[in-house]
């Protein structure tokens, strides 16, 4: 089933100037290539799943050969979308490709273990959301404003006059849904609005999308969740919230690390809490991942420990035990909070997802 489409070069989104004309330049890209690798950041999110599974069932549909590649397999949650089981989780060393597309990255240190070096990527496009001073890309399209990377690659397929078919819509839809918290958070904007609105008409089941990514859980997560929210230290104030995830419970639980996302918002949505930390443990290390509601900035917490982020989100890992961990990142947290002032109306939460 398709929808309208848009004529080859025609926007309908409210997109800024710079962001359409990066669109362009992105289609160009994509319309000279035969090969195409897409891939996003290890351990991929709902956007990351949704976004370039979007753009490689497009470019499926013009004739293209794509590989889509992450080195883990997406999550069940999103595994279910066109392609979604034909990801692959290595690339043969010697694999070339026309153009290689880099989705939701944020940084170029998350692309994975065998993200091909410059000679056998052929021309390299950049598409994210998260703020970069210097995209790697030999063609970057960068948009703070759009609320995910989903908005972005509609973007380029309206360039290429490209209508959405059913597989193509199930994966944009999936990307907005993901990175606005089921049209929660506060970078729900008109344009994500209109651009679901579209995917609907394109024949997307709004229930059914909700249903798959949100209400089909494995059973191994919510026991996960019971166990760690059980254990649950909150600050004094009630301003900070911590979890541990422990290697012991993941074995004992049979959980995976895909399990494991989305656990901190629990955390954050407790009445009071402007920063929720998630510290789950490592083989190496620990991985530390920070969630404000907005009054209160993520990157610079995330600074202090060694890490980086973005105003209301960070996730990095540290090469320190769970116990030792846990110490610094409360004394890091607990600094950051501010004396409290009078009250005042609530920030807007933006994403979740880094």
């Amino acid at each position: 089933m398709h929808g309208t489409g848009a004529p080859l070069g025609r926007h309908t989104t409210d997109a800024p100037a710079e962001a359409r004309d990066a669109a362009r330049l992105v289609a160009q890209a994509l319309e000279k290539a035969r090969r195409v690798l897409v891939l996003g950041h290890a351990g991929a999110d709902g956007d990351v799943c949704g976004s370039s599974l979007g753009l490689a069932a497009a470019l499926r549909e013009l004739g293209k050969d794509v590989t889509v590649y992450n080195e883990e397999p997406y999550p069940s949650a999103y595994r279910w979308l066109p392609g979604g089981a034909e990801v692959v989780t290595e690339l043969p060393s010697r694999a070339r490709f026309d153009c290689t597309v880099v989705v939701d990255a944020a940084r170029p240190d998350r692309l994975g273990r065998d993200f091909p070096p410059p000679s056998r990527r052929g021309t390299f496009v950049w598409i994210d959301h998260h703020k970069i001073d210097l995209p790697p890309g030999d063609v970057s399209y960068v948009d703070p404003t759009a609320a995910a990377v989903g908005e972005q690659i509609a973007d380029v397929l309206d360039v290429m006059g490209h209508p959405f078919s059913l597989d193509v819509a199930q994966c944009l839809y999936a990307s907005l849904l993901a990175d606005t918290g089921g049209f929660r958070y506060g970078n729900t904007s008109a344009r994500a609005f209109r651009l679901a609105a579209r995917l609907v008409e394109a024949g997307v089941d709004p229930w059914q999308m909700t249903e798959r990514v949100y209400e089909s859980q494995d059973e191994a997560r919510m026991r996960l969740l019971g166990k760690v929210l059980s254990s649950m230290w909150l600050s004094p104030c009630g301003r900070a919230g911590l979890v541990e995830v422990r290697a012991h419970d993941m074995s004992q639980l049979g959980a995976r690390g895909e399990h494991v996302q989305g656990l901190v918002n629990h955390v954050r949505g407790i009445k009071g809490v402007e920063v929720a930390v998630l510290l789950r443990e490592l083989p190496d290390g620990t991985a530390v991942v920070l969630r404000s509601r907005g009054n209160i900035a993520a990157a610079p917490i995330a600074a202090a420990l060694g890490g980086r982020g973005h105003k209301n989100a960070a996730t990095f890992t540290v090469e320190t035990d769970l116990a030792t961990t846990r110490s610094k990142v409360v004394a890091a947290v607990l600094a950051a909070l501010p004396e409290r002032t009078p009250d005042r109306a609530p920030a807007k939460a933006e994403h979740a997802a880094e």
